[in-house]
């Protein structure tokens, strides 16, 4: 025996159904944003404090501003080889240019800093740290002194002849290729 066919009743939304279907909508829309930038904030400010403990410095990256330390080939070898260094030991071969995105490590003191090693230097409140590689140590009166240069610069600069170990913040360890300009777009450079 066949059954009877049901009459369905198609229901039509209203315009006050449409309404709050919209406004149920725009709410899970906003609750799934405010949650994907809550989760974003929750990995950023985890990555930082990874960061901070592991290069234990709180300026663990920087943005490169200047070419100072660009390549051209390998003519920023030779400053090295006449003052009786080998430059093929330094870390940081490639060198690093515009944009680029250093990865630093603090150091606790100037034992850990060698001559061929990239380092941060604080030149001051308002100042942009300098970021150069160590060519020259010594002591002077009980205290280390560095000398720095720019692989690119021609001669040292004089605010980088005698460097105060309290003026280093830290030394890079890791260099990320045009990453960089993201931070300089933000800062308007």
């Amino acid at each position: 025996m066949a059954r009877p066919k049901r009459k369905t009743k198609i229901r039509r939304w209203g315009s006050r159904t449409k309404k709050l279907m919209l406004r149920f909508l725009g709410h899970i829309i906003v609750r799934d944003i405010l949650g994907f930038f809550l989760m974003l904030g929750i990995f950023y400010f985890t990555m930082a404090g990874i960061l901070t403990l592991t290069l234990q410095t709180a300026s663990f990256w920087m943005a490169v501003i200047s070419p100072s330390m660009m390549h051209d080939g390998e003519a920023w070898c030779q400053y090295y080889i006449n003052n009786g260094y080998d430059p093929s030991e330094f870390p940081i071969q490639g060198g690093f240019e515009r944009g680029d995105l250093i990865i630093i490590q603090g150091v606790g003191s100037v034992s850990e800093i060698a001559v061929g090693d990239v380092i941060i230097i604080d030149l001051g409140p308002g100042v942009i740290p300098l970021v150069h590689r160590v060519v020259a140590m010594w002591g002077e009166n009980g205290t280390a002194r560095l000398m720095t240069k720019g692989d690119a610069n021609t001669s040292v600069l004089s605010i980088e002849k005698s460097i105060k170990p309290e003026q280093i913040l830290g030394k890079v360890v890791f260099v990320i290729p045009k990453i960089g300009y993201i931070s300089l777009w933000f800062q308007g450079q």
